[in-house]
């Protein structure tokens, strides 16, 4: 379960995970908290529990990182992410 605070910070409500900072800059892991399935082309498929490299792009819409995990790589959103 996840709360949301207005700075779009996502914390888990359970876990060990760090709360997802979207201003966070540079390279980053995180574990995915739930599954996605990819609604547009420049999206990712990931499933729970799935580890992920991700970072930020200028522009990118600020609901979503860009994601990486072998050698597939696309936007997700943060609010199925937990950083580790």
């Amino acid at each position: 379960m996840l709360s949301i605070t207005a700075q779009y910070h996502l914390q888990p409500v359970t876990g060990t995970g760090k709360p997802f900072d979207i201003s966070d800059v540079g390279t980053k892991q995180a574990r995915v908290i739930l599954d996605y399935d990819a609604v547009l082309p420049q999206e990712m498929s990931v499933r729970q529990n799935d580890v992920l490299i991700v970072y930020r792009l200028p522009g990118l819409d600020p609901d979503y990182v860009m994601a990486e995990k072998g050698g597939v790589r696309g936007r997700v959103p943060i609010s199925f992410l937990e950083l580790i």
